[in-house]
């Protein structure tokens, strides 16, 4: 998948119309047995088919014939599902029993509901005795297991840091990255007084997936399931520190500039630059917060300072380690109705892989889901990649991945809502009361008002 700004894994979640309930534990009645040989596997990749994905996906294909020599004969066919469609496409296959794939990739903000409405098999014990299964980041693993038991996998993901210049630090005699709030106002203002005329950090108001980082870094959580449903959080002391500190970057300490308010990180709603990102590219923002992903658009308003760019993960209230960012990616997952449900995970195994899930994040600007990987030297010698890979380490998903998020953040713009009144002047207690109303409504029933 290509991580553009709409694509599902970004915090899109989606639930199969008309799909059975309950969760799937295997292949379906009558199916043949899971250790039977098959004459083909199907795999269902979302997006669009590009020559570099391909050929990733034949050489593990040869790997996976060479690595299990009793499926030399059996033929992997990849069909590619634009994203648009894998609501209906998961939703026909489910019901009907017909046409489905063996194996699929999803958002790993898909994957609970789909697990919890029965399309997914349970891999639970194929995950235990893997070898590698102890190594996938335990946040990632944790949004794939529905009621104790693993549904998928995760394959690859990317998350939020805060870019930086390194001339800029040196000039400002900034020695190393901030890890607590207290140092990331310190130098925003020590880059502001050393570069006059600039911002020392972007806070747009409508950015959920940054915002959501203050208040994990805090301690705080945006919501958290008691007794079957969802009971928002954004009240509690920790989340309300969170929410204050990022709403003061502009309000009281004035190292954001008041143009954010209303605007996303790429400026007005629907746009792909004028907001932060272009400042930073063209050095009127000495920080900006977004992925590695960025870069693409970044170099493409400005190279002139792309020599010096770095990043760093984003500061908890009170350091050392990380505030959790939120991890937007895939993960892979064995159909509930696939007749061969072993040929299946081997399959996924090899296309996860330590060494294939590197090679594939890599080529598409990601990471892999393992945290060894993470630490080691391949990111290390990148000054842009570095924080990031560090930053991956530590994630939260829940409840970015809940049923209802996409009308709570996309459609209500809950949190955005709240913020940008806050930057504005309005109450904190009340506005923040009433952002916490709708929340709870929204996750629980998919209105505000309810």
């Amino acid at each position: 998948m290509k991580f553009t700004r709409s694509a599902a894994a970004i915090g899109a979640v989606v639930a199969l119309a008309g799909a059975a309930a309950g969760c799937g534990s295997g292949s379906s009645g009558g199916a043949a047995p899971a250790a039977a040989v098959p004459a083909k596997l199907t795999v269902w990749r979302m997006g669009s088919s590009v020559p570099s994905q391909v050929t990733w996906m034949n050489g593990v294909v040869a790997r996976f014939h060479s690595q299990f020599p009793q499926y030399k004969k059996t033929k992997v066919v990849v069909d590619w599902i634009p994203w648009g469609n894998r609501v209906t496409d998961w939703t026909n296959a489910l019901t009907s029993g017909k046409g489905g794939p063996d194996i699929t990739e999803l958002g790993n903000t898909d994957t609970p509901g789909i697990a919890s409405q029965g399309a997914l098999a349970n891999i639970t014990s194929n995950v235990h005795s893997w070898s590698n299964g102890s190594g996938i980041i335990a946040g990632n693993l944790a949004n794939d297991t529905v009621s104790g038991n693993v549904y998928a996998v995760p394959w690859f993901g990317g998350v939020r840091g805060i870019w930086y210049r390194k001339d800029q630090f040196a000039k400002a005699g900034i020695s190393s990255p901030p890890t607590t709030w207290a140092q990331l106002i310190t130098d925003a203002k020590a880059l502001m007084k050393a570069y006059p005329g600039t911002y020392g950090l972007g806070a747009p108001s409508n950015y959920t997936n940054g915002i959501v980082s203050f208040i994990w870094g805090a301690g705080g959580q945006v919501a958290v399931q008691q007794g079957g449903k969802w009971v928002a959080q954004l009240t509690s002391p920790q989340s309300e520190a969170g929410i204050k500190f990022y709403a003061d970057l502009y309000r009281t300490q004035k190292v954001s500039p008041s143009k954010y308010i209303g605007q996303t990180e790429l400026g007005a709603p629907g746009a792909t630059s004028g907001g932060s990102n272009e400042d930073f590219a063209l050095g009127k923002l000495d920080m900006y917060l977004d992925g590695p992903w960025a870069q693409s658009e970044l170099t493409a308003v400005s190279k002139k300072y792309a020599a010096d760019w770095a990043s760093f993960p984003i500061p908890s209230e009170n350091g050392p380690n990380p505030a959790p960012a939120f991890s937007g990616g895939s993960d892979l997952g064995v159909w509930v109705k696939s007749k061969y449900t072993q040929a299946d995970w081997d399959l996924v195994s090899t296309m996860d892989s330590p060494a294939q899930a590197t090679t594939f994040a890599n080529a598409q600007g990601f990471f892999p889901e393992f945290t060894a990987q993470l630490s080691g030297g391949a990111y290390a010698g990148n000054p842009v990649m570095a924080g990031f890979a560090k930053a991956a380490a530590y994630t939260q998903i829940s409840p970015l991945n809940s049923k209802n998020w996409a009308t709570a953040d996309a459609t209500d713009a809950i949190i955005p809502t709240m913020m940008k009144a806050l930057m504005q002047g309005a109450n904190f207690s009340a506005t923040v009361s009433k952002a916490n109303t709708q929340l709870q409504n929204v996750l629980n029933t998919g209105s505000p008002s309810s």
